[in-house]
């Protein structure tokens, strides 16, 4: 079976990830209607992320043999240099989609978490040997969005593409993908992930379900990532679970997010546990690391206070067993004597405290300080580079973007908050880039082309980069998946035969790029033109040049050419049809090819000067004349 026997329905994808894009499909065998995933050879990463991805559909495909809870893989396999996979199709909302409107039950969270625990358990577990290698299975993204729920009930996991195999005799493997919002710490500091990863996912998404958000709800949105990451690196205050939120729930969550890999669950049986205990209306383990008290009034020695309602980690006091208080809490009549009175004993005593307090006041002044002149002349160094780099942004074309992206990576490395290229860089960088990249956009528009491969990819790249300094502007998403398609029809036109696998991955790079700017005509023109010079899909190519024109594309000699071309093509295979039909069929098929010579006829008649258009007007008129003398008189 290849890609070619699946057939995508819907242009619209269905789902779209880091490195690949899903869409409805359907196999031309027997009409099953598929999930087809394909993964660009562009978005791969030195031949990692389809090794991941081909190595993640042999563990999915064996996985849902064993135990389920997948979707089945029904194929997989090489696109030209790109791959894909083709999967059972899951109908229902996502865990995602359900969360849009909210938090949810507590029943149901924790019914959620005990399903999942269940999967990590026996994915954890799961060992298969690849080429000869045995492997171990991590899933490696899991989110709400990756889990469905079916209109039965019945839950499945998705996105085994990027599942990390972990060798038998390794602990650890680099990252390759994440959603960083769900990243544990420790993962994103160094890159690199093992089991514990997918058990810190699956406490984000309990935290997310009992909430209705995520544990930093004001650093949402792709500006604000930064500040995110250094919220989950720094461990920073996440926002408080809902007051009513029982407090041994919040325990198992509050173990499932411990900063320290240690004081978390070793294993999904143990998180599994202690939801269950929960769910039993027993008492999980987790009460015995976090506690989790009321919020409770306390004489302190400037008068009453308030004890916080963060848990505390239990590894870091005695462990003593949690009991509730039975006492009455003391009040300002019944405590006693104030602690702000101090006997001569106790002042003793107070002095040194107070120096060691003073001590360790100055040595964290002195690191502060410390600290603000290293920002301060990395920053500075980093200003100069950034002003160098200034001065080389007007002259960067169509074949230096790539080049001029390394230097721009390298200025970027030199300080953490990067000032020197935001305030002095980006904006004249972003005007420029879009520039460039337009430059080759509209000289496609031309009716003869002056740029190449090289310079699509360029645009590509400069779209891609413009993309990262403004993320809220769409049109560039648009802008970069049309300059992507380009390249791979380009490369599809120039392969002998022309490959009608790349040509595919051409379109899809349209299709998406269309889906993003549904104003946009310039991803209808390379459609049209793929599919009539590679695919040979004349329908299609003069619906797409429909679509251009509907849109405000203004047509020129090459687009009214590819006219005539489509009708000459259609009236060459009429003719070959014609020849093996007879009676009223054999007709028909005439009539209707005599037709298609007609409208090329009038095609090419208008443009005679351009390009080959005279000669193939020539060809219409002379296949016109030998298709007359074909037909009977009666047949007129």
């Amino acid at each position: 079976m290849a890609r070619e026997d699946f057939e995508i329905v819907d242009q619209k994808p269905i789902g779209r990830g880091q490195f690949g894009t899903v869409f409805r499909a359907r196999r031309r065998a027997d009409a099953a209607v598929v999930a087809l995933k394909l993964i660009l050879h562009d978005a791969d990463n030195g031949g990692g992320t389809i090794a991941a991805e081909r190595h993640g559909a042999i563990l999915q495909q064996e996985f849902a043999a064993r135990h389920g809870m997948v979707p089945a893989v029904v194929e997989f396999g090489p696109d030209g240099t790109d791959f894909y996979i083709a999967m059972d199709l899951v109908e229902g909302p996502s865990l995602e989609e359900r969360l849009r409107g909210g938090a949810l039950g507590y029943d149901e969270a924790v019914d959620h978490a005990l399903w999942l625990c269940e999967f990590l358990d026996r994915a954890h577990a799961f060992s298969v040997t690849v080429e000869h290698q045995p492997y171990r299975l991590l899933h490696n993204d899991l989110k709400p969005a990756h889990l469905k729920i079916e209109p039965t009930g019945e839950r499945k996991v998705l996105d085994f593409g990027m599942a990390k195999v972990l060798e038998e005799t390794r602990e650890l493997a680099t990252d390759v993908g994440r959603t960083i919002a769900y990243a544990a710490p420790e993962r994103l500091r160094s890159e690199r992930v093992n089991v514990h990863a997918d058990f810190w996912s699956l406490g984000v998404m309990l935290y997310e379900m009992v909430s209705g958000h995520r544990p930093y709800p004001a650093l949402e949105g792709p500006r604000l990532r930064r500040h995110l990451y250094a919220a989950i690196t720094n461990n920073a205050p996440r926002a408080s679970l809902p007051p009513d939120c029982p407090l041994h729930l919040q325990a198992i969550i509050h173990r499932l997010l411990a900063f320290q890999p240690a004081h978390r669950y070793q294993t999904a049986a143990e998180i599994r546990a202690d939801l269950q205990r929960y769910a039993d209306h027993e008492t999980p383990v987790a009460a015995l690391y976090y506690d989790t008290p009321a919020t409770l009034p306390v004489m302190h020695a400037g008068g009453v206070g308030v004890v916080g309602t963060e848990p505390v980690p239990m590894a870091e006091l005695p462990l003593t067993p949690v009991v509730a208080p039975t006492d009455p809490v003391p009040t300002a009549e019944t405590a006693g004597p104030s602690p702000a009175v101090a006997s001569p004993v106790s002042g003793t005593r107070e002095r040194p405290r107070r120096r060691y307090r003073v001590a360790a006041r100055r040595l964290v002044n002195a690191v502060v300080a410390a600290a603000l002149i290293g920002v301060v002349t990395t920053e500075g160094v980093a200003w100069l580079f950034a002003e160098r780099f200034r001065d080389t942004i007007a002259a960067i074309d169509e074949r230096s973007v790539t080049s001029s992206h390394a230097a721009y990576r390298a200025v970027a490395r030199l300080a953490f908050f990067d000032l020197g290229l935001r305030v002095r860089v980006n904006r004249p960088l972003l005007a420029a880039l879009d520039t460039i990249g337009d430059r080759v956009v509209a000289d496609y528009r031309r009716e003869v082309p002056t740029m190449g491969p090289e310079e699509w990819r360029q645009a590509a790249e400069a779209f891609a980069w413009a993309r990262i300094l403004s993320r809220r502007d769409r049109s560039l998403l648009s802008k970069q998946l049309t300059a992507e398609g380009h390249v791979r029809r380009l490369a599809a036109q120039r392969a002998r035969p022309p490959s009608t696998a790349m040509a595919q991955t051409a379109l899809v790079r349209f299709r998406d790029a269309a889906s993003s700017d549904p104003d946009a005509f310039d991803p209808y023109i390379g459609m049209a033109v793929t599919q009539l010079y590679v695919l040979g899909d004349v329908d299609g190519a003069l619906q797409s040049l429909d679509a251009a024109m509907s849109r405000g594309y203004t047509a020129t000699r090459r687009d009214t050419a590819l006219v005539g071309d489509a009708y000459m093509r259609r009236a060459l295979l009429g003719r070959r049809r014609a020849a093996l039909l007879t009676g009223d069929q054999r007709q028909g098929a005439l009539e209707r090819t005599r037709t298609d010579l007609e409208h090329c006829v009038a095609s090419f008649e208008q443009i005679v000067e351009f390009g080959n258009a005279a000669r193939h007007l020539e060809s219409c008129k002379t296949q016109i004349r030998q298709l007359n003398q074909q037909l009977t008189p009666e047949e007129f």
